[in-house]
This record gives C-alpha cells, structure tokens and sequence, in this order.
C-alpha cells in the first residue's frame, strides 16, 4: 500500500529513518484477553536501560519486541518490570497504581505532580482508622488524556518521552515531534516559541492548539522547525466518529437473547463518551465512567490508537477504588461483563481490478472455528449439489490476528456481504451511522443465521450455536476494502478489568495472490499488503456488579 510523505526542504537523517519506518515490519499483530495478574502465567523477558531519564531501545525493533511481550500480560506485569527503573530516574506517565504499592507512587510522583499528602492520613492510618475523605483533587493522572492505551503510556517517561536509537520521541497535546538527541534542546526552544506545553500534565492553550493543527499536515511524518531539524507527526482526524444514542440491543445479540441482561441493562447509564477536547488527537479514544459510591467507578472504553510507533485497537471494562492518596487503582469485584454488540473497522488494501478471482471465487465462504478451516462454493467438493465444502485442519495461530477469537469463537470470511443491496452500499467503506446499523443487523440476521445453518450441515448437529465471540470480514478485492465486524462476550467473577485488543502493532497482511480457493484472503504470517485498521466504530455495553447492584455505562459510536 503507497504511503505518501512530504519531501520539501528535508534532507536529514532523521527524515530517511522515519521514512524508512513506514516501510520496516517489525511488529506482529496480536489478540488476546488481559485478566487480572494472578491469572497470568507466562512472564516477559524484555531487559530496561533508563537514559536521561527516559527508557531507551537501541532500535524500534528492540522497542516492538518488548511492546509485544507486555501488551498481552497484565498491567502489573509492566508495572513490577519497571519499578527497578524508578530507581533510575524513571517515571512514568502512567504508573499501575495497586494498594500495595500506592503510597510508594504516591511519595515518587507528589513532587512533580504537585500533590499533598491528605491530612492526617497515611497508608497505615487508612488501614487503622478507615477510609478517608476524598482529596480535593480528583485523579491526579486523569489530564493526560491524549495517550489512552495504558501500557504504551507506561513506556513514556513522565514528560511523555521514550529514546529509540539516537531519536527522542515526545508525545504532547498538540502531536508527537521527533528530535535526534543532539536536537532535543532545539526542540525544547521550538515549544517554547511556539507556546506547546512540553509537560503532559499541563494543558497547552486552546487557541494554540488549534492554531498549530491547522498548519501542521495530518497522516504522515513532517520535517518542521529552523533546519528541518526534527519531525512532527499527528494521525488523519478521520478516525473519529459521532457517537449516537445507545438503541435498543440487535435482535439475534446476546444482550436481547439472555434474560440477565434484563435485570440490569436499562439500568446503566446511556453516556456520550468522551475524551476531552483532544482526547482524540491520537486516534479514537471512547470513554464512559460511571462514578457510585463515594470511591468507586467503573470505566468502559472502546479505542483505536495510533501512536506512530504503536497502534492498538480493542476494548476494556475496569472497576476501579480511589485510595488515600487520590489515586485509582483496580479493585476487583463480585461480577464484570464486558459486551461488544458490534466493533466494526476497516483495511483499504491494493485494489484487484479486472482479475479471474472475482468473478470465480464471489460465491465463496471460508468459516474458521474449532481449529477447522470449512470452505464452501461452487469449486469445493461436491457434498449435496453444485455446492459442497471441503475441510482443512488449521491451527488457529496461523490466522491473523483478527480471527482469533476468546475460547471457541467463529470467523467467517466472505466476498461482499452476501447481499447485493447491501454491498452497493458499503462496498467503498461504511459512510454513515446508519449504513452501520445495516451492517451490523446484517451481521445478526442473515449472515450469522447462514453461517449457523451452513456449520449445523458440516457438523451434522442441527442444534448446533456457535459461541457469541464472533468475527466477520466481508471483502470487496475490486475496491480494495475489507469491512470487519466482531462480537465480544467476556465475563468473569471476582476480578476488576476485563479486555479484549482486536488488533495492534504496525499492520496486518493480506494475501492477494491468485491462487484457487486461496485467492485474496486474509493471512497471517508474511504477506504482501500492509494496512492499518481505521473508520472505527463500537456499540458496547461495560458493566461491574458489587453485591446485587450493577454499575456501568453502554454507548454506541458510529452506529444507530
């Protein structure tokens, strides 16, 4: 896939290497489920060097390579690595913050974060003498909220900086800028006469901020500053959309087929996730919180980052208690479900115009489930008819992975949608909120119910129900568009965070070679196309249970 980048007035060495970068794959794209720590058993290898108070990888694959390690594992995982480094000279932008460690963080961050111990109170008098009032201010690590994805923000330093190479990467509210180390003060001077904020606790003035983003260029890496000297880079606005009034669920979902959820689901709040005003300046960034109590919250958020070096799209619940100190901290509780009715997102990748493929493999459906590959049309073997299947063992890590479902799920691959109306629709990208709603009603009705009614014929079952983690890829190969649309059920008792990443790292492959049945489907593993997934779009509902009450919020984002 062309990228295109400004070339004006630049020749430095920092230019090449980010254009390069563009070009370099040295991430894998991985999906999994984050639980809580003591549920985690594989640990990260990765070794942390501390350099001027930042950390410092000798080159983004070394930084991916750890990235990859962590963004699976808990957040105490990270947590527990880095704290040697606090030692060091290191801060992060986001530290963990858990009871045990609390007022250890409390006493490393109080300093730069202008924060006074409550009065009278200690880790032990809280212990001893009960809760304390809430401090008068609210979260102390709340204002950075331009970086949402919680383990890359444990990465930055808390002046919102890491060093990969000779290259100092700084993320602010205005968009990241880039600066060789022997340039950092020039860039340094650069915020200064521009007015950016260089902290990331300290907001840069609107009028600034606006300002700068209408002359500085969107989607791909710039040379600014006297010389040339450093890079700018912000992701294209595209990536937000509107949200809209949470509806009712979609007939055939989990929340309209289970009777729990009647018990408590008109209760949550119907919220418009929100951000700040560039809470999004970093790709979407959806958030609800929903505060009951006096000290406790539950925060639901749906994402799709893109940092420049990292991006990763996916959903989280978390239950959280506010401690002594002010900070939020995970708490675990009773019952926590986390419910995708719809996240759908799309891959522009090279268009096949003019080519055999099309008009030879449009009536083929691949269905992935029960480490089976099933693929069934008019040139699979001849079961009942002109139409059959023909089946495949298949281990699951071979797929890319937006097709690894949790536990049993199912994936379905098809060209188009499978109704024609409905493909003249959205086969150059979903445009509307209510060409979503089509999509995902589509999903449930009559592309769900025939994946259903094909699999209970391949599995002789004729009660056969596929699990709700489900994944849908329609692919239009003429337009270069593959439309995406996942289901996520994920529950658990006594714990605090439920997630799920559907996609992350620097890009997911296609195969669009001709060959057979095989022709442009979606691969995992080495392939020719890169994409990023983007026009995100999520209906969700996050909810915590704390004795028999429920708590939480449920909203939709680009889809009515």
């Amino acid at each position: 896939m062309k990228q295109i980048y400004l070339t004006k007035g630049s020749k430095s060495k920092l230019f090449f290497k980010i254009f390069l970068f563009q070009f370099i794959i040295f991430f894998s794209s991985c999906e999994d489920e984050k639980y809580d720590g003591e549920n985690k058993n594989s640990s990260a290898k990765s070794e942390f060097v501390v350099k001027n108070g930042r950390l410092y990888f000798e080159s983004k694959e070394s930084f991916a390579q750890s990235y990859n390690e962590y963004v699976n594992l808990s957040e105490e995982k990270l947590s527990d690595a880095l704290m040697p480094m606090y030692k060091k000279g290191f801060l992060s932008l986001r530290p963990v913050v858990t009871e045990k460690n609390e007022e250890t963080i409390f006493n490393l961050y109080k300093e730069k974060l202008h924060l006074q111990t409550p009065r009278g109170v200690s880790a032990k008098s809280a212990v001893e003498i009960g809760p304390a009032e809430p401090p008068i201010y609210d979260d102390p690590l709340g204002p950075v909220e331009f970086i949402g994805d919680d383990t890359f923000a444990e990465y930055l330093n808390i002046d919102g900086e890491i060093q990969i190479g000779e290259d100092i990467y700084k993320y602010t509210d205005v968009g990241l800028f880039i600066a060789d180390e022997t340039e950092y003060a020039t860039l340094e001077d650069y915020l200064g006469s521009e007015d950016v904020s260089p902290d990331p606790f300290i907001e840069t003035e609107l009028h600034v901020r606006e300002d700068l983003m209408l002359l500085l260029p969107e989607n791909y890496p710039v040379p600014i500053g006297a010389g040339n000297k450093f890079m700018y880079y912000r992701p294209s606005s595209q990536y937000t959309t509107t949200s809209t009034t949470f509806s009712q669920p979609a007939s055939g979902s989990v929340a309209a087929t289970d009777p729990s959820y009647n018990a408590f689901l008109s209760n949550l709040s119907t919220c418009d996730p929100h951000s700040g005003l560039f809470g999004n300046l970093f790709g979407d960034n959806d958030v609800c919180i929903d505060h009951y109590e006096s000290k406790r919250r539950v925060k639901t958020k749906a994402f799709n980052y893109n940092y420049l070096l990292v991006y990763h799209m996916g959903v989280k619940c978390v239950h959280q208690f506010k401690g002594w100190t002010g900070f939020w901290r995970v708490e675990a509780t009773d019952e926590i479900r986390l419910l995708v009715e719809a996240a759908q997102f799309e891959y522009d990748v090279d268009k096949l115009l003019g080519n055999s493929v099309i008009s030879n493999n449009s009536q083929v459906k691949d269905f992935y489930f029960n480490d089976k590959k099933i693929t069934y049309g008019p040139n699979s073997l001849n079961v009942n008819g002109p139409y059959g299947f023909t089946y495949f063992n298949l281990n699951q890590s071979s797929l890319p992975q937006i097709f690894q479902n949790s536990g049993q799920g199912l994936s379905f691959e098809w060209f188009g949608t499978g109704v024609v109306t409905l493909d003249n629709l959205v086969q150059n990208g979903i445009n509307s909120n209510l060409n979503a709603k089509k999509i995902n009603d589509h999903f449930y009705n009559f592309a769900f119910n025939q994946a259903k009614d094909l699999l209970r014929q391949t599995a002789q079952n004729s009660s056969y129900t596929p699990p709700p983690n489900r994944t849908f890829a329609a692919k239009f190969p003429q337009n270069g568009k593959i439309i995406i649309q996942k289901s996520v059920l994920d529950q658990g008792l006594n714990i605090g965070i439920r997630e799920k990443t559907f996609d992350w790292g620097a890009e997911i492959r296609f195969n669009a070679k001709e060959s057979g049945n095989g022709a442009w489907n979606i691969s995992g593993g080495e392939g020719s196309l890169l994409a990023r997934p983007k026009n995100f779009r999520v209906k969700i509902i996050g909810a915590a249970r704390k004795g028999n009450q429920w708590h939480g919020s449920k909203f939709s984002v680009g889809i009515e």
